[in-house]
Parts: C-alpha cells; sequence; structure tokens
C-alpha cells in the first residue's frame, strides 16, 4: 500500500508542469482567438468550419464559466481584441466591430485595403488606437502586415517585396506606439519591427508555426500551432515551456495578466494557464 502511494506520489509531480491549468472549457468548433474584458468576460472567435461563411462566431465564457453565443453570422474570424469598449475581430478578407451587445458590424471591408487580402489573421491595437493587423498569405509566403486607425483607414506596412523575411506573418504584439513583435507561421522567426523607420529585425527561429504572442511579466510567450507547445522568450533566449495542446492557436493575456488563454483549434477547447505557479 505504502509502494503504490509512492508511486502514485511520484507519478502525479512527474505530471504536474502540464497540469496548471485553471479551468479547461471544451466544445468550441475551431476556436482561434480570445481576449478578456475587465468584468471577467472571455470572449472567443470560433471558426466553425473553414471556408464555410456564415458558420463563424463569437462565443462569451462568462464569469461564471458558463459558454454562450455572443455574435454569429461570421464567416472565419480569426484575431480579436477589445478596445475602448468595442471588439474588433479580423475575418477572412475584412474587420468587424463588434457591439457589447453582440451586435457586429464591418469596420473596414476588403476594399478599405491597399492590397486584397489574402487571409487576415490576428489584430492588435496601440493605446493610441493604432491597429496592427497580420495577413498570413497562403501560410507559406504572400503575408503582409497593415496598420489602420480608428477611422478604418488601412495601410500597407510591411510585405515579402519590401521586407523578403516576411512570408506568413501570424501573431503581433504592439510594444509602444511605433514598435511591435511579429512571429511568422510558415518560419517560425520571432521579428522586432519598427512602423516609422520600416524596419524589420530577426530575434529568433524554431519556433515551428508560430502563432500567438503576449507579454506577460518580462517574458514574451508564444504558441507554436503546428507542435502544440508554448515558448518562453527572455534574455535573447527562448525555453520550450511544458504545456501540450493539439494546436495551440492566438493566445491572450487574463485580464489581470497573471495567467494566458490558450485556444485549442485542433482539440476545441479554451484552457486558462497560470505559466508562473
Amino acid at each position: 500500500m505504502f509502494i503504490n502511494k509512492v508511486f502514485m506520489l511520484l507519478f502525479i509531480l512527474m505530471i504536474a508542469p502540464s497540469i496548471y491549468a485553471k479551468q479547461v472549457y471544451p466544445g468550441f468548433v475551431n476556436p482561434e482567438s480570445a481576449v478578456q474584458g475587465q468584468n471577467g468576460d472571455i470572449f472567443v472567435t470560433e471558426i466553425g468550419e473553414f471556408g464555410k461563411d456564415g458558420d463563424g462566431k463569437i462565443k462569451k465564457i462568462n464569469s461564471k464559466g458558463e459558454v454562450s453565443d455572443f455574435a454569429i453570422g461570421l464567416n472565419d474570424p480569426k484575431g480579436i481584441i477589445l478596445y475602448e469598449g468595442k471588439l474588433y475581430a479580423t475575418d477572412k478578407d475584412l474587420i468587424v466591430k463588434i457591439n457589447m451587445n453582440g451586435e457586429w458590424e464591418v469596420f473596414s471591408g476588403t476594399m478599405a485595403f491597399p492590397k486584397v487580402p489574402v487571409f487576415l489573421n490576428d489584430i492588435d491595437v496601440t493605446p493610441a488606437g493604432k491597429f496592427y493587423i497580420t495577413d498570413s498569405g497562403n501560410l507559406k509566403n504572400g503575408g503582409m502586415i497593415f496598420i489602420m486607425d480608428m477611422t478604418g483607414n488601412v495601410e500597407l506596412l510591411m510585405d515579402e517585396n519590401s521586407h523578403p523575411a516576411i512570408k506568413a506573418p501570424n501573431g503581433i504584439l504592439p510594444l509602444d506606439e511605433s514598435r511591435f513583435l511579429m512571429v511568422d507561421f510558415a518560419t517560425g522567426e520571432l521579428f522586432e519591427g519598427h512602423q516609422k523607420k520600416m524596419t524589420l529585425k530577426k530575434l529568433i527561429g524554431g519556433l515551428g508555426g508560430g502563432d500567438g504572442i503576449v507579454m506577460l511579466k518580462d517574458s514574451v510567450l508564444i504558441s507554436d500551432w503546428k507542435n502544440g507547445v508554448l515558448y518562453e522568450y527572455k534574455d535573447g533566449q527562448v525555453k520550450t515551456l511544458n504545456h501540450r495542446f493539439e494546436a495551440a492557436a492566438d493566445i491572450a493575456p487574463t485580464f489581470d495578466k497573471k495567467s494566458i488563454i490558450v485556444p485549442d483549434m485542433k482539440a476545441g477547447t479554451v484552457t486558462i494557464i497560470d505559466i508562473y505557479k
């Protein structure tokens, strides 16, 4: 009996690094991105069936853990951000704005883009309201980075023609009003860019199918969709964390910046993890 208890304790200790999840919410159909509001509500983009228009949704996980449809009738929504009481999301080839009652409208249509969007993916925003938007092209090349203002005006910031290192930009994270981080899905490389100087500097590679990117404490956390893992980039070094997923998509910090939200596209789950527990 004592030996059995010892083996059980050893087993728990061995798997402990991978079970720091605070909560796992199942039942999603290709969840891609998430954002949490101040009141605790989490909004999740649900692609549904890829390429099928009209079945995309934004779902809400409220502070009680209840999951419900929040906005319906979208196509393939991916990146999502909350800014000044409104949600903004990429949806195939346009940007939609969603009010807090779930009603949505096209904020910036396809024709507003200086180059025809192919696969709009991530979106983030600076405190001053400058939106950064990635287009992952065909997921191998042809990608672009756009900036958008609060009027819905869109400008091309970078593409493969101006910066050959760009292939399929995915996760993007503004550091201030000019600097940003971007991870490329095709190459698994992390870059630091400068919007005003129009520069792009490679920081590190080896990140698989780089997807989401967040800043937590003094570390940059990156999700790898292809390998289902999370990386921590700090002081010029990268390490693989102990959490495992089927396809870790666009991660997001919780509102209190203490945990991260991980949509797992293939598993159909949304998980909240204490990274530094």
